[in-house]
């Protein structure tokens, strides 16, 4: 499936439209059918806790929850990475956040 990108640029992307995209990447579907993020994480949280700050960006921290099929990882750096999970894991409810810290590690 081919996905159209905006004028707006990947790195121009809030943490919650990176996720929508890599999401939507990574199960083919279009951008409008991977459900809505709200289910499962406040998406205005998320972009606020990734957003850039005064001084510098962020490029530590990372928060992890299952959104759509995929298990969705979003890294202080503006990384997104969503990989689609096992057949046994997709009977599992998406309605899950395990938020983690560097400190869990």
């Amino acid at each position: 499936m081919s996905q159209t990108m905006t004028t707006e640029t990947f790195d121009d992307m809030s943490a919650s439209q990176r996720v929508i995209e890599a999401v939507a990447d990574e199960t083919g579907d279009d951008l409008t059918e991977v459900g809505p993020l709200y289910h499962v994480i406040d998406p205005d949280a998320l972009d606020r806790l990734f957003a850039p700050t005064n001084r510098t960006g962020r490029t530590e921290g990372f928060v992890e929850f299952t959104f759509a099929g995929c298990d969705v990882v979003v890294r202080g750096d503006g990384t997104v990475d969503a990989t689609r999970r096992g057949i046994d894991a997709e009977t599992e409810s998406d309605a899950h956040v395990r938020p983690r810290s560097n400190a869990d590690r």
